[in-house]
């Protein structure tokens, strides 16, 4: 493989215009290097200047400090890609820490200038379920329990299994933070089908003690599509409280299968993409040109695709009712074994 090697100097420059797209414009490059390499201010001041050249050792540590993967620092490099990811465990502390990753890279995102996220939904967006109680105690302990296999959930039913304070805390940030993000979603009529399929097979391999527990969930999956419904319906995003902030939201409905939940987050300082894996994990990079394919692949899906937020209210109204129709399914099926 044949790579152009750039000169030192167009490297450094590269790297710190990186660094400078990777922080919020309110945060002090200088004194971030400042405080993470132990110099002084005016050293800082001096690498991003190029007058000073970063030691092995510093680079080191601000790749890992700020994610940039080296791929990024030469464009000739177009089939190599570096993807950062949540190393799940079976344990609590590592899906908290999969938590926290997901609410500092959206809180990051939201401090930035013209921040917009583009998600296209195969299963309804993670961060809606955290802003409804039940519901999204349901989902976590499913993923918990029967997707990274926790020991001490194993033989317990949902009632029994108590989850951490501060996991909570954090799932609830996370549904705040993505309120106040512009965002354009794509979903398609199987979108919601997995997560009625996760609340159907719980009850039917009896997993709930009571009956009153799994009519809670379905009562709030319910409440979360009416408030879906409502950011669609106006085009912004609504707060629980009824009130409509001025968040942008467009929706759109694809007949065309999406096959994976894809995000791409654009700002005037970086973009980034986010691809699912293992079910309900992220793998993120900031890699230009894969950003560039991801974004092509996104607008083509969005082309295929009908813009119903604010508008089409006819067809808006047709989705929303066959997902009422099939949430009424399961919440009959409940009441007719119960």
């Amino acid at each position: 493989m044949s790579v152009k090697v750039k000169s030192a100097k167009h490297f450094q420059e590269t790297f710190n215009q990186i660094l400078e797209n990777h922080i919020p414009a309110n945060i002090s490059l200088a004194r971030e290097l400042s405080e993470l390499l132990d110099i002084s201010l005016d050293s800082a001041y001096r690498r991003l200047r190029n007058e000073t050249d970063y030691t092995l050792n510093e680079t080191s540590k601000i790749v890992e400090y700020f994610k940039i993967p080296f791929e990024s620092l030469n464009t000739e490099l177009n089939n190599v890609v570096s993807f950062t990811v949540n190393h799940l465990n079976s344990d609590t502390e590592s899906y908290l820490s999969y938590l926290n990753n997901m609410l500092t890279n959206l809180e990051r995102l939201a401090s930035m200038e013209d921040v917009h996220i583009t998600f296209a939904a195969e299963d309804i967006p993670v961060f809606y379920h955290f802003g409804f109680p039940q519901l999204m105690d349901f989902k976590i302990k499913y993923w918990l329990k029967s997707l990274m296999n926790v020991s001490e959930f194993q033989y317990k039913h949902y009632e029994k299994i108590d989850l951490p304070e501060e996991i909570i805390n954090t799932a609830k940030k996370i549904f705040l933070t993505y309120q106040t993000i512009d965002s354009t979603e794509v979903w398609t009529n199987e979108t919601v089908i997995s997560t009625i399929k996760q609340i159907k097979y719980y009850y039917d391999a009896g997993f709930f003690d009571k009956t009153e527990s799994v009519l809670e969930i379905i009562s709030q999956l319910e409440s979360m599509i009416q408030l879906i419904q409502k950011n669609c319906d106006m085009g912004y995003k609504f707060n629980q409280n009824d009130s409509m902030t001025s968040t942008k939201l467009q929706f759109y409905l694809s007949d065309v299968m999406i096959g994976t939940n894809c995000i791409l987050a654009k700002s005037k300082q970086v973009s980034a993409s986010f691809i699912s894996y293992s079910s309900f994990n992220f793998m993120q990079t900031t890699n230009a040109n894969f950003n560039q394919q991801n974004e092509q692949w996104l607008n083509n899906i969005l082309a295929k695709s009908t813009l119903v937020s604010g508008v089409s209210e006819k067809q808006r109204n047709q989705f929303f009712k066959s997902i009422y129709k099939q949430i009424d399914e399961l919440k009959q099926h409940i009441l007719a074994e119960g």
